[in-house]
This record gives structure tokens, C-alpha cells and sequence, in this order.
């Protein structure tokens, strides 16, 4: 069974399969085919043998199973696997050490760095993204996450508070608060429930492909035992440019609709001019964070 699905797979892909016979089954052959599937390669001594995927090759059905799969991770996300959209996303993945288990390129666009890959027709390739203006490049990569531990450690071995994301639901306020981030040189950020998936494809998109520069888990409070911290607050709190959060344990950025879900965290607040009633929690994120790389830097 798995033999024939192995070979559906690869007549998928315009191939014709190669036989062997083993005992008295016959069996298909393994291909390249099978790794831009995600399926595993072949042996070194079939390597050359048996036929390959070229990058000439074009796919024009939206039916076909590499479409098919780019398409249900636009949707429902495989654990350890994302879906990465645009050149700039994919060259940060590779510069961040990801493995690429398929990388699929329009017809007439090309990818920002040398390695198989697979050619979708324009129909195809739309069947296939889940943006309005897609790039032109689409692939599917294995990540790592961390766990608690992992970010905890991380934030405490470069001396940075954890940032805490606290039901931040919009996906592209998660993506830009990680490229935020990332740019002023947080190692680690963990997401509480209600959080939108960092690892999401609008949070990667938003994130410009940084998030792959931090170490990301999944957290609950308990988890978070022992780090002290400040919650982000629209007013209440000590002033930002007297709150000392560049020792705290974590920075806990919240819901703008809901606001934070302890009660029991020291409250840092960004002065707004009158009349404003609080920020973006990306742009006071930007601010807070801007504002620890400062003060450790000093």
C-alpha cells in the first residue's frame, strides 16, 4: 500500500516511476521526488539511479499533492512545520539553519538562493498561497520549538527580561512584535493561551521571516514560576523612563481589547500625550523594548 501511494505521489509530480521487483511485489523506486514530499530520500547507492524531479519541471494542477499540502498548511499548521511565503522569509529561514521540505517557485520568478525546488504554473502557484499579492516563492520548512525551559534560559543567559506575549490575538501585531524583537536583540519570547501562533503564516509574513531569530514556546503562567516582571498597562504604572524593566524577569504585553490576565505584576506605562488613550501593543512594544536595548548597552 504505502509502495503504491509512493508511486501515485511521483505520477503526481509528471514522473513515471521506476520498478524493482522485491520478492514477488513490485515496488517503486525511491526519487527526489519523495523528499520534496517530505517523505525521506533515497539511498546513496539509488542516488544516481533513479529519476530526478528537475527544476524544469512544471506543475499546473491545483490538484496536484505538492499544491494540495502547501495549501492545508495555509490552514491548519503541522507541528514542527511552517509555511513560509516570499523570498525574504525563505532567506531567513535558511540563514536561521531551517530545513526546507518543499520550496515551490512560480513560473518565471526565481528564488533568492540555489536548491531544488519545484516549478508551479501561475494557476498553480495561486491554488497554492494564501496571499492576496503572493511573492512568488512558497515552502514548507521544519522548526524547532522551544519549550519554556529553553526561552527562560535563553533570555537569562543574554541578560534580557522574557517577553511574555499575554493574548495578543491579532496575528501580524504577534509577527511584528517578534521582529521588533528580534531587531533589538531579545533572544527569547513565549506566547500564553488566546496568543495568535508565532509560527503562524501571517505571523511569519509579519515578522519578515525574524521570528526564526528567537527562541519561541508555548507557556502557561505556571511555567513562568519565579520570573518577577512588568505588565504593559495603558496608565497606572510607572513611567517608562523610571521603571526599571531592563532587570525585570519578563515584559508581559497584553490584549489592547482585554488587557493583561494577572493582576499581581508591576505595571510600566508609556506617557501619551493627552487625549490618546494607549498605543498599539506592537508600538509600545517597540518603544519598551528599544528602550531595554538602550539602558543594557549603557
Amino acid at each position: 500500500m504505502l509502495a503504491e501511494c509512493r508511486c501515485r505521489l511521483l505520477r503526481a509530480l509528471g514522473q513515471q516511476p521506476r520498478t524493482t521487483m522485491r520478492g514477488a511485489q513490485q515496488v517503486c523506486a525511491p526519487s527526489r521526488a519523495r523528499r520534496l514530499l517530505g517523505l525521506g530520500g533515497p539511498s546513496a547507492e539509488s542516488l544516481d539511479a533513479v529519476p530526478r524531479l528537475s527544476p524544469d519541471q512544471l506543475i499546473s494542477s491545483p490538484d496536484n499533492e505538492v499544491v494540495r499540502r502547501l495549501r492545508r498548511l495555509a490552514h491548519r499548521r503541522e507541528p514542527g512545520h511552517v509555511l513560509l511565503e516570499g523570498p525574504r522569509v525563505l532567506a531567513e529561514a535558511k540563514a536561521a539553519g531551517l530545513e526546507f521540505d518543499v520550496i515551490a517557485v512560480r513560473e518565471g520568478d526565481k528564488l533568492p538562493f540555489h536548491t531544488e525546488r519545484v516549478t508551479l504554473s501561475a494557476g498553480a502557484f495561486r491554488a497554492a498561497s494564501q496571499t492576496v499579492t503572493p511573492q512568488g516563492v512558497i515552502a514548507i520548512a521544519r522548526v524547532h520549538e522551544s519549550t519554556p525551559d529553553d526561552a527562560m534560559q535563553a533570555a537569562r543567559g543574554s541578560r534580557w527580561p522574557l517577553i511574555v506575549l499575554d493574548r495578543v490575538q491579532d496575528p501580524g501585531n504577534v509577527g511584528t512584535i517578534c521582529r521588533t524583537a528580534a531587531a533589538a536583540g531579545a533572544p527569547a519570547l513565549v506566547v500564553l493561551p488566546g496568543s495568535a501562533d508565532p509560527y503562524g503564516p501571517k505571523a511569519i509574513r509579519a515578522s519578515a521571516g525574524n521570528v526564526f531569530r528567537l527562541r519561541v514556546a508555548r507557556a502557561q503562567w505556571k511555567d513562568l514560576q519565579g520570573l518577577d516582571g512588568y505588565g504593559a498597562a495603558p496608565s497606572g504604572g510607572a513611567p517608562l523612563a523610571e521603571a526599571p524593566i531592563e532587570s525585570a524577569g519578563m515584559i508581559v504585553l497584553g490584549s489592547e481589547a482585554h488587557g493583561l490576565s494577572r493582576q499581581d505584576l508591576k505595571l510600566v506605562t508609556v506617557p501619551l500625550t493627552e487625549g490618546v488613550e494607549s498605543l498599539n501593543v506592537a508600538a509600545a512594544a517597540a518603544l519598551i523594548l528599544f528602550e531595554i536595548r538602550r539602558r543594557l548597552a549603557a
